[in-house]
């Protein structure tokens, strides 16, 4: 729960989470009926389950014999059939999602809890609760085990949530061991320099001129990027907003400089780590691209607007990659000399990115130790 296909930061989760069920598990990985097209499910490797309100009916169905051997050969999956819930929507239950039905989220965990299914709750940035207290209290006491991904969003937790039984827990970002998937169309920018921007740095930009700023800033980047001889191009790690975004940098990048700045869209989360790789560095206001590059290596400039982002630097040990967007440009290019001028950063970053991965497996022995005791009892 709480992964998709068009957030591609969400869709990242899903494929690390589906990974790790089956092959570590032995277990089918699962999502929501209505989550995405069927098509997207098979290409991750995921079976919907038949929603509850049709629960009834299609067991009903299958014990016909004549209809049996037809459920079969839909890859449909029961409730009853349902081993473990892994939620990846921690987010969700911050204030800044007050606005949506979060009881009916977090209603669904309770449910499956009562059914006497575990629930994990996967690293995700939580809080603060000030306007979503009690829903995130029902989806929290659903949880054998509350995963924070940051030491804030851990404060957030146990803020409102007293346990002392020790399921809260913090681990890093499990998408850091996930393979990207290089993708063969774009074999012309292997090598060049990704430009991710982030909307919502545009729409909390506080009036007109910082917004412009913002535009302004990675049209800058990009201009220096080209005279180093980095080859930059824009990356649209989301949708059509960040899409809008890089079309605006390169109107102006074409008409002050006479550069022609490319505009990479529409792969999916595996084909952008796969792509972001290959970047000698990367520019990301996008909090899994960021995870996507440092996690192979690559030294990125952090455009941080969020506590997320200070704590990821943290993990990967360069803080000092950290970067504020709307200040003056000077402080992203003189990262880029930065980074150009220090041949040790990408081992460092790599020496740190070993010990998160480290933990992300520490953290799945965890719940899959916990995941058979339950088994066992049932």
């Amino acid at each position: 729960m709480g992964v998709e296909f068009n957030n591609q930061g969400a869709y990242l989760m899903l494929r690390a989470a589906a990974e790790r069920i089956r092959e570590q598990f032995g277990m089918v990985p699962v999502v929501e009926f209505q989550n995405g097209p069927d098509l997207k499910k098979r290409l991750a490797g995921v079976y919907p389950i038949v929603p509850q309100r049709f629960y009834g009916l299609f067991t009903r169905l299958t014990k016909i014999n004549a209809l049996s051997r037809v459920w079969k050969r839909f890859p449909w999956v029961l409730p009853t059939e349902i081993a473990a819930v892994f939620d990846g929507s921690g987010f969700r239950y911050g204030d800044e999602w007050a606005h949506q039905r979060l009881d009916v989220s977090a209603g669904k965990l309770a449910a499956w809890k009562a059914r006497g299914v575990p629930v994990y709750m996967l690293p995700q940035a939580f809080g603060p609760f000030d306007k979503t207290a009690e829903p995130t209290l029902t989806a929290l006491r659903a949880s054998r085990q509350i995963i924070a991904r940051d030491p804030e969003s851990l404060a957030h937790v146990e803020s409102i949530f007293a346990t002392g039984s020790g399921t809260v827990r913090l681990f890093p970002d499990f998408t850091a061991g996930l393979a990207g998937r290089f993708p063969s169309q774009h074999e012309s920018h292997r090598g060049g320099t990704p430009i991710v921007p982030n909307v919502n740095i545009y729409a909390r930009a506080a009036g007109p001129e910082a917004k412009q700023r913002y535009i302004e800033n990675l049209a800058a980047i990009a201009v220096d990027l080209h005279e180093r001889g980095l080859k930059p191009y824009g990356l649209a790690h989301e949708g059509r907003s960040d899409l809008d975004v890089l079309r605006r940098v390169a109107s102006i990048v074409s008409k002050t400089s006479n550069i022609d700045l490319e505009i990479v869209e529409g792969l999916n989360g595996i084909e952008l780590k796969g792509l972001i790789g290959t970047a000698p560095l990367l520019v990301s206001g996008r909090y899994h691209a960021v995870v996507s590059a440092l996690s192979q290596g690559v030294p990125t400039i952090i455009h941080g607007w969020s506590h997320k982002y200070s704590h990821v630097a943290d993990d990967f040990g360069v803080p000092e990659l950290l970067c504020d967007p709307l200040g003056d440009a000077s402080l992203s290019t003189d990262m880029i000399e930065y980074i150009l001028d220090n041949a040790e950063l990408g081992e460092r970053i790599r020496i740190a990115g070993a010990e998160v991965r480290s933990r992300v497996e520490e953290m799945w022995a965890s719940i899959e130790s916990d995941l058979a005791s339950q088994r066992g009892q049932r």
